[in-house]
């Protein structure tokens, strides 16, 4: 393989990557080019083997057809197992099933450059923290791309020296890899969401009470093992009956909504939005880090639009970004709709001069869930997977590249007309819904029926994303008893919400600073992994 052939699969590698904005995000990147079947046509192209390159791409894309990504976590990585797998198969004429074992080792390597990736990157964000508070917002905006410098150097430069010095290296790449490291980074990628959501709830708990709502959520998924939906139901009925016994009227929305101005005012454009919704789909998840996830996204898209909302009020500006640096996840493209909601409720906020930050967190905190397990399950786990099933069918004997062409165009032409409906839709019911509270004068009460709402779903997506076990076992005679087991028979996932519930107490009660939590957390991994105190 040249120099340049190298480079080449190395730069398209790294765009290809889930973490990689370049491609739209992961629309244009993970889900598309980053496909091995995709990837294999690309390949082929590169090294002069069309056929071969789909070929052995179709037989590792087999093995990951059903690949799902939920909440952060990577059951495995495809990245370096196309674009290290497939192209050293090609220059060392091994067939399909050799590209399939290698890639076995290639993905776990690639999962270790996913954690390091995310557990490295709080860095960039608590810069962002800085920068917002000091007033420099336009380089807070740009940490998306600054911290693109993470993923770029765990990408491109793994994948160019395995396919520049060959098959060889590889094996050595992945023994380079000490298991202690690996189990650290694991230990710290289940417990770093937990700062997020202790600095969301933050935000949410307006009195000790309110954490019963969190609690809830959490026993709804697991102790009852209850899907995401069905929790935002229970959620949905705790806050109706919360807003139904505070004997709130609500008369005076029918009035509102009857008087409502002929010409609305808006501060916006289209091509605002349309630059709004751009900014969501490249950034969404580039500088991804388990503590904030995909906060600096949201911060990036309304620092575009900062100074059509609040025009010369740097200070307004600074508050605009400051409350949208909690914690926030959603499935990106068909959740699209919930950063269209924020930009639209932002907007009117903007209007009215109405304070409606505990209202907009509220909103969020309470559809981000939803709409990562219906994004998932619908997007990820359906379309992508029949898409992939037609094009294997039409490629993985013959390398045909009507297999590759057809997914690309396909899922291309469904996604992206889809996820601008679906954000230019939240957009508009955003604006409409926010006018109709905040012009209602009961803002109050929708405020804390959605931070309920907001506190079960919370609940139920800390024992979805965090994962705390012990490894300790206590043994007498012939008989072993595994702590986490036992725990996990009075209360499955204890020691997950006992500590999350530690990171709130430490955050609002005793005001620890994110980056002290930061570094208790990897000194917990570290203690954790090598006591067995803690179990990957």
């Amino acid at each position: 393989m040249t120099l340049w052939q190298a480079l080449l699969i190395s730069i398209i590698g790294y765009f290809s990557s889930i973490y990689s904005p370049w491609l739209i995000g992961l629309l244009g990147g993970w889900y598309t080019t980053g496909r091995p079947l995709v990837s294999g046509l690309i390949i082929g192209l590169i090294l002069g083997d069309v056929q071969q390159g789909i070929i052995i791409g179709a037989a590792i894309q087999a093995m990951y057809i059903g690949l799902v990504t939920p909440g952060g976590s990577m059951p495995a990585d495809v990245n370096f197992a196309a674009w290290i797998g497939i192209p050293l198969a090609m220059v060392s004429g091994a067939d399909a099933s050799y590209a399939v074992s290698l890639s076995i080792a290639l993905s776990f390597m690639g999962v270790m450059m996913v954690y390091a990736t995310a557990s490295f990157n709080p860095v960039f964000v608590h810069k962002m923290d800085k920068y917002i508070t000091d007033g420099k917002l336009e380089k807070a905006i740009n940490i998306p791309v600054v911290g693109q410098i993470t993923n770029f150097v765990c990408r491109f430069i793994p994948i160019f020296l395995a396919n520049y010095l060959g098959a060889q290296f590889v094996p050595s790449l992945v023994g380079l890899i000490p298991e202690w490291l690996g189990g650290i980074l694991t230990l710290l990628g289940g417990m770093l969401p937990l700062v997020g959501f202790a600095m969301l709830m933050q935000y949410v708990v307006k009195k000790k009470l309110d954490l019963i709502y969190y609690l809830i959520g959490f026993v709804l998924v697991a102790v009852l093992n209850v899907p995401i939906i069905p929790v935002l139901v229970f959620a949905l009925l705790f806050a109706y009956m919360d807003l139904k016994y505070s004997q709130t009227d609500f008369s005076v929305l029918k009035k509102t909504k009857t008087e409502k101005s002929e010409s609305k005012k808006k501060l916006l454009s289209t091509k605002d939005v349309r630059k709004a919704y751009w900014n969501w789909m490249f950034w969404n998840l580039s500088v991804q880090n388990f503590e904030r996830m995909e906060a600096p996204a949201i911060i990036r898209m309304l620092g575009k639009v900062k100074d059509k909302l609040y025009p010369g009020d740097k200070e307004a500006q600074k508050e605009l970004l400051a409350r949208h640096e909690p914690f926030f996840n959603t499935e990106p493209y068909i959740g699209s709709i919930v950063p269209g909601i924020v930009l639209g409720m932002e907007e009117q906020s903007a209007i009215t001069k109405e304070d409606s930050a505990d209202l907009i967190s509220g909103i969020k905190t309470a559809l981000m869930g939803p709409f990562a397990g219906i994004g998932d399950s619908l997007y990820v786990g359906t379309l992508i997977p029949i898409l992939l099933s037609i094009a294997l069918g039409l490629s993985s004997d013959s390398g045909n590249v009507m297999g590759p062409a057809f997914y690309v165009v396909s899922h291309l032409a469904i996604m992206l007309p889809l996820t601008w409906f679906l954000f230019k839709s939240g957009y508009s019911m955003g604006m409409e819904s926010a006018q109709l509270v905040l012009a209602g004068g009961i803002k109050d009460k929708i405020t804390q029926g959605m931070n309920i709402i907001g506190l079960v779903v919370v609940g139920a997506i800390t024992s979805m994303y965090a994962n705390v076990k012990t490894g300790l076992t206590f043994t007498q005679g012939e008989m072993v008893i595994d702590l986490n087991s036992t725990l996990n028979g009075l209360f499955p996932n204890l020691l997950t919400v006992l500590l999350g519930l530690a990171t709130y107490y430490l955050m609002a009660e005793k005001k620890m600073k994110i980056g002290w939590l930061f570094l208790v957390f990897i000194a917990v991994a570290v203690v954790g992994y090598f006591t067995k105190l803690l179990a990957v």
